[in-house]
């Protein structure tokens, strides 16, 4: 089911969502910023891909996943993560914003911070330190 979500206003994209939890893309100056709510697992997990495969053909010079309202991080989701640190385009910057024991800390655990960008708050994601 796609919406677009009102209260992001101008430079928003139609969201995707499952049972479980949401994506919505929008855009800000040289940013695409995805945030994602609720459950990143297998039933989001392809939606996700796909926005961010939407958000990376706009070329912007960064990427931002943003993790902060997520319940859960699943391994489905993780794969995605890796995929689109591996797809980005050349000119193009992924951020991942991920903090505390939902998100911050499986990616340590699986060493993914060593791979990915990770930034603890969306303004710190896109002012890139």
């Amino acid at each position: 089911m796609a919406q677009t979500d009102p209260s992001i206003g101008d430079g928003a994209f139609p969201a995707a969502e499952s049972s479980a939890g949401s994506v919505a893309m929008t855009e800000s100056d040289a940013a695409v910023i995805l945030t994602v709510t609720g459950a990143l697992d297998l039933a989001l997990a392809p939606k996700l891909q796909h926005l961010f495969e939407r958000a990376a053909r706009l070329r912007p010079a960064v990427v931002v996943i943003d993790l902060s309202g997520l319940d859960f991080l699943a391994s489905a989701g993780m794969a995605v993560l890796v995929r689109a640190h591996r797809q980005v385009p050349r000119g193009t910057e992924l951020r991942v914003v991920a903090e505390g024991r939902r998100t911050l800390r499986p990616l340590e655990l699986t060493r993914l911070t060593d791979e990915l960008s990770v930034f603890p708050t969306l303004s710190a994601a896109l002012a890139g330190g």
